[in-house]
């Protein structure tokens, strides 16, 4: 960066912040930091060091020109709560629905099918959602991605005639899958404090494609879901309430069509990328103007 002509250097997350904190005060140069995850809380540390580190920084934010986080929620996390001069961006996709190659989910014969797409980490319910989508019958659960649990998710697809895994797949083929599913899910463990405040694109992927979406109580997810009314919120590891949720749907395709449709009007008014884009362009705007 030292090296580098720029005028502006846009940091997402501590470990290139704190470089380009020196690069920018060397050059005299504009930083932007982007907190995607907050170092603090990105796995468990005992108390001291994870306070010390969330200190760190914290004093670190000062030294930017300007500061983006991806929810509201995400405010209590960095101790900035109340704090107007904090830029929100959501996670939210471009608005990709012209990549569908059939009509979603019309014949009514289709199996009620439930698809994932993402990292495949710990701290996720995905066996929950297997079992329940086999004791009540006729559903398929599509997984799609990468990490921890893939080897196992692909194991249980050589062995269950209900669960399909895809791998890797291109951006494009996520958003077909999600068009042709009928409901898509995010169960992240609360307890782990990042999944708590996270902003998953497959929240704002489900939205902006008018489907209804599984998320776990205590987290910010939950919060949008309830206030835009376009999903189901169940404790997580329950699998109880995940299979009455999934089995209430399925029986339902009017209450799966309207869950889908309130998601797909509050991408249009609050969520979409366009939104997101023109808060980004402000932020480099006022940067000009500094």
């Amino acid at each position: 960066m030292l090296k580098e002509d720029w005028d502006v250097v846009h940091a997402a997350d501590l470990d290139t912040y704190v470089p380009a904190i020196l690069a920018a005060k060397s050059k005299r140069k504009q930083l932007v930091y982007d907190i995607f995850d907050f170092y603090a809380d990105l796995v468990v540390l005992p108390a001291y060091v994870r306070n010390c580190v969330a200190a760190f920084d914290i004093y670190l934010m000062r030294f930017a020109d300007a500061v983006i986080v991806v929810d509201p929620s995400r405010l209590r996390q960095i101790g900035k709560d109340g704090d107007n001069g904090i830029n929100i961006i959501y996670n939210s996709p471009e608005d990709s629905r012209h990549l569908a190659t059939v009509d979603m989910r019309q014949e009514q014969w289709k199996p009620f099918k439930i698809f994932y797409a993402g990292i495949l980490g710990e701290g996720r319910d995905f066996e929950s959602v297997i079992h329940a989508a086999k004791d009540i019958g006729d559903v398929l659960v599509e997984f799609a991605g990468f990490g921890y649990y893939a080897e196992y998710l692909r194991s249980i697809s050589e062995q269950e005639p209900h669960v399909t895994f895809v791998g890797r797949i291109p951006y494009d083929d996520v958003i077909s899958r999600t068009l042709q599913s009928d409901l898509l899910f995010a169960l992240y463990d609360p307890d782990v404090p990042n999944n708590r405040y996270a902003s998953p694109n497959k929240l704002f992927e489900a939205m902006m494609c008018g489907k209804p979406i599984l998320i776990s109580d205590g987290t910010a997810m939950a919060e949008i879901v309830r206030e835009e009314k376009c999903g189901f919120v169940v404790p997580y590891g329950n699998a109880d309430a995940i299979k009455h949720a999934i089995l209430t749907l399925k029986e339902n395709p009017a209450l799966c069509k309207h869950l889908g449709k309130n998601g797909r009007e509050a991408y249009e008014k609050k969520y979409n990328w366009e939104n997101m884009e023109e808060r980004l362009l402000k932020i480099y705007v006022g940067l000009q103007k500094k």
